[in-house]
């Protein structure tokens, strides 16, 4: 069953309204799956919902040539088949900040737009054609397998593929729930659309094959696999470590995860259950949705770099220095992430405020540094983020404390203890490391990894995203 927590209550001008045309029940529904669109594009952002005289549903493009960046969402509102003669509109767009980099929003893909569609029609399906519209268990049914049912349609499409998306990733999160020989089990697959053998009778994937415990848990999740054709046949069981590795640099994935991810292009869906119980979608070599927690999020990584690449500028900073930079701690950030072992990057504005953030001793430079400390300095490959490898970024990382740098990538600091003389704003519920990445951000950019996973972006004392 599906969590429903990480729910975000869209804001629907004239609730009153809503709940006389809808009913409560039906405004409930109607709140918590229009929330979909912001709980799947975590870095967009929606307007209002302002309610307009009837017209269909639709998501258009606010102007001809998408210069405007914009998308314009229309969701017509029925109740018992009949029409209502409302609709509710609102305008979708990239967060951004005011300046820099991020004044030049790149256009909302096709995929985002795609799944924005797949909302709105689905809402307008259910709210058109169910029979008992006022019954609870049944909007409350679809309420709460709503998101993994968009991801899966969209997949399903996106991919060409004939087989069960919902059935698939439904027994990928059983799985998740399950252990053989008291470990969780990992699992992995290629769904193939090119390949359109039919299954033999009894040998249907997932169902006949994931009803046996030992092909539950034959594959490690990451190097070998399963391929299956779009159809729903076991083609081949493979090891992924024999093709060719991902261009350097242009694809967007979690290290370890890098050989299913070589696997998932020319139109493959590469799937992998995690022992920590995520869900990860791949295809074209890139990490494309998760699902962690309860949540479903499509991950729009190009976006989110240019997000920092703003935030990091500075003058006398060469902008492709920066932006190297940019790149390189955020695929940090990934592997951290979803290595669920928590972290702290922060990106200092001026390397000369040093001080005013890390105590003595634990920056590399200073003149008081322990010795060990220093012979292990001496020992790292590379002082330069976007030189060290990203396997001893991760380990760094994982020590106690936070990697301080700067702009051009240098490593001022690591494992170090954060005391910032500017702390900024904190609630009492704030765990240490949050208070520490919010102090941090006021003299830079600081990037915070749960133990969970969440990697959330802070600025000048605030988040401004949160994956």
């Amino acid at each position: 069953m599906l969590l429903e927590q990480h729910q975000l209550a869209p804001v629907i001008r004239y609730p009153t309204k809503m709940k006389r045309l809808l009913g409560e029940r039906g405004y409930a529904f109607l709140q918590h799956t229009l929330g979909a669109i912001e709980r799947l594009l975590p870095h967009i952002e929606v307007s209002r919902w302002e309610a307009h005289k009837g017209d269909k549903t639709q998501v258009t493009w606010a102007s001809p040539e998408r210069r405007e960046l914009t998308l314009r969402l229309c969701l017509s509102l029925t109740k018992d088949g009949r029409s209502a003669n409302v609709a509710l509109r609102a305008s979708l767009k990239r967060k951004r900040v005011p300046k820099g980099v991020g004044a030049v929003q790149r256009t909302i893909d096709e995929r985002e737009r795609d799944l924005c569609e797949r909302v709105l029609g689905r809402i307008s399906g259910v709210l058109r054609g169910e029979p008992a519209f006022e019954a609870w268990e049944s909007l409350h049914a679809i309420q709460i397998a709503f998101d993994e049912q968009i991801v899966a349609s969209h997949l399903k499409e996106w991919h060409a593929l004939e087989l069960d998306l919902v059935e698939v990733l439904r027994r990928l999160r059983e799985l998740a729930e399950q252990s053989y020989e008291n470990k969780s089990l990992t699992f992995s697959c290629l769904l193939d659309p090119q390949n359109q053998t039919d299954p033999d009778r009894g040998g249907r994937f997932p169902a006949d094959f994931l009803e046996r415990k030992k092909y539950r848990a034959l594959t490690d999740g990451f190097r070998t696999t399963y391929r299956v054709s779009a159809r729903g046949a076991m083609v081949r069981f493979e090891d992924c470590t024999s093709l060719k590795r991902p261009t350097k640099g242009k694809h967007f994935f979690p290290e370890w995860a890098e050989h299913i991810a070589a696997a998932s292009k020319q139109g493959v869906c590469g799937l992998c259950l995690t022992r920590h119980g995520d869900i990860l979608v791949f295809d074209e070599e890139t990490l494309r949705f998760t699902y962690r927690f309860g949540k479903w999020q499509y991950w729009n990584h190009s976006h989110i770099i240019d997000l920092l690449r703003n935030r990091a500028r500075v003058q006398r900073v060469d902008p492709q220095i920066v932006g190297t930079v940019a790149n390189a701690v955020y695929r940090a950030a990934l592997d951290v992430a979803f290595r669920r072992t928590g972290g702290l990057f922060v990106l200092l504005r001026a390397a000369n405020k040093l001080h005013r953030l890390v105590l003595k001793g634990d920056a590399i430079s200073d003149e008081r540094r322990p010795p060990i400390d220093c012979n292990f300095d001496s020992a790292l490959p590379s002082k330069q983020i976007q030189s060290l490898s990203r396997r001893l970024t991760v380990e760094l990382a994982g020590l106690d404390g936070a990697i301080v740098l700067s702009n051009k990538g240098e490593i001022l600091a690591y494992a170090a203890v954060l005391q910032p003389r500017k702390k900024g704003k904190t609630g009492l519920a704030e765990g240490s490391r949050t208070k520490a990445a919010i102090g941090a951000s006021k003299y830079g950019l600081a990037i915070k990894i749960s133990s969970d996973g969440d990697i959330t972006f802070f600025e000048n004392g605030k988040s401004f995203l949160k994956t």
